[in-house]
């Protein structure tokens, strides 16, 4: 598995792209799409076959319609469509097959209810639940209790070196997270 990251200076947000090693491959939230992130895909050979959506903010989902022009591939989300196109409905624990690539879709919902964070061998996408230091910003503390409960039930069980790859920032560990997560220690009484 090769993972791409690409910085979207047009949304401020991370766009990946992963691909087998025969070039099947997955755009993972094509917040815009511009000349760098089509590089990145044609240079290498990759042919996109699914884009995955995290949740349904424009941040992370500008670029689809762009993206349909160029490729044919589905689109797998939370929602029936994104950007006025049909998608594949996946639920908490559904798993996609794209070449050699077995994802796997976890529910994460506090920063929108339709959050998903999609889990690629060792590496998790986690759009705007989970970012290097802190969770995403929620509408209020019901959402944000949610969120926490959440990002313990289905993210801090994982190992220790899963990647974390976050829609906005740096990449990071799930051990990482656990050790300095500001939000994650701040709940469990651990950081006054």
């Amino acid at each position: 598995m090769r993972i791409y990251a690409h910085f979207s200076t047009e949304n401020l947000a991370n766009v990946y792209v992963v691909a087998d090693e025969d070039g099947n491959g997955v755009v993972i939230d094509p917040a815009y799409i511009d000349k760098e992130l089509l590089e990145i895909i044609e240079d290498r050979g990759i042919s996109i076959k699914a884009v995955l959506i995290t949740h349904r903010h424009e941040s992370h989902t500008a670029g689809v319609g762009t993206l349909k022009k160029i490729y044919s591939f589905d689109i797998y989300a939370a929602n029936s469509e994104i950007e006025g196109f049909q998608t594949r409905t996946v639920h908490d624990g559904d798993r996609i097959r794209i070449g050699d690539l077995d994802i796997e879709a976890l529910l994460v919902p506090g920063h929108s209810i339709d959050s998903i964070v999609y889990r690629i061998d060792y590496a998790i996408f986690t759009g705007d639940t989970l970012f290097s230091g802190t969770v995403a910003d929620t509408k209020g503390y019901i959402e944000k209790s949610l969120l926490l409960k959440s990002i313990r039930r289905q993210l801090m069980t994982l190992p220790d070196a899963t990647i974390i790859y976050p829609g906005h920032g740096p990449i990071s560990k799930i051990r990482i997270e656990r050790m300095y997560n500001v939000d994650l220690l701040e709940s469990a009484g651990r950081f006054r």
